[in-house]
């Protein structure tokens, strides 16, 4: 067996914003990779870091990809209306494309790090693929879905898999710290309505209490495929 596991480091990355912040990064890189990620973690919108779902990363490297993870601002610190996450994943993909000039790069994101993989396919350019992992690609009808949780209905709406109800309130107070207010995140949800350009792989889960299909039914409208696990 002639495997070289990939070699890891973290450092980090100037933000081009006029606040000086560091990103904090995670680099897996194999001897010969045949193309680059970025990993986008997910947390509600608010929470995480470079070290979230460490198994995602770790995968992805094994299939000999570079990945990069971040721990990019989000949440009440850094909401929707200031740009700040986007500019901080903006920074990050720029930073690795660079290091990796020769090979594809492409978006992987999980649960809230889905919706902004699918975001940032419209917004740069040279993306070759995106693979988002049950993304929240509609927040608003997620927002939705949360209070109908909360509100003893998600049953007759949903079916047998939802939240309990404080969860769904906790969940829901999270993601709203981001958006701030429901136009907002129904705007963004919309946005993905059209297809992408970037050739997409969509992973849902067959039975998600988190993200029901309703809330990614657009984004399997035009995905190049969707698996369902």
């Amino acid at each position: 067996n002639n495997y070289t596991p990939p070699t890891t480091e973290v450092r980090t990355i100037k933000s081009s914003g006029d606040d000086g912040f560091l990103i904090p990064v995670k680099i897996w890189r194999p001897q010969t990779p045949r193309a680059a990620v970025f990993f986008i973690h997910g947390g509600i919108f608010a929470n995480g870091c470079r070290e979230s779902h460490p198994g995602v990363s770790a995968g992805l490297a094994s299939l000999n990809l570079a990945v990069i993870t971040a721990s990019f601002r989000n949440g009440t610190d850094a909401p929707f209306a200031t740009g700040t996450t986007e500019r901080d994943l903006t920074d990050v993909v720029r930073y690795f494309r660079k290091m990796n000039p020769d090979v594809p790069f492409g978006l992987v994101g999980s649960s809230s790090g889905g919706y902004f993989a699918l975001s940032l396919c419209r917004t740069l350019g040279a993306v070759d693929f995106c693979v988002p992992i049950c993304p929240v690609a509609h927040p608003g009808r997620r927002a939705t879905y949360l209070r109908s949780c909360v509100a003893g209905t998600a049953r007759e709406e949903y079916g047998d898999a939802f939240h309990p109800a404080e969860k769904a309130r906790r969940i829901l107070d999270t993601q709203m710290g981001f958006w701030a207010e429901d136009a907002v995140s129904e705007d963004a949800g919309e946005a993905l309505r059209t297809p992408s350009n970037v050739p997409t792989l969509l992973v849902l889960g067959s039975v998600d209490r988190n993200v029901p299909f309703r809330v990614t039914s657009d984004v399997q409208a035009w995905a190049t495929k969707t698996v369902v696990v």
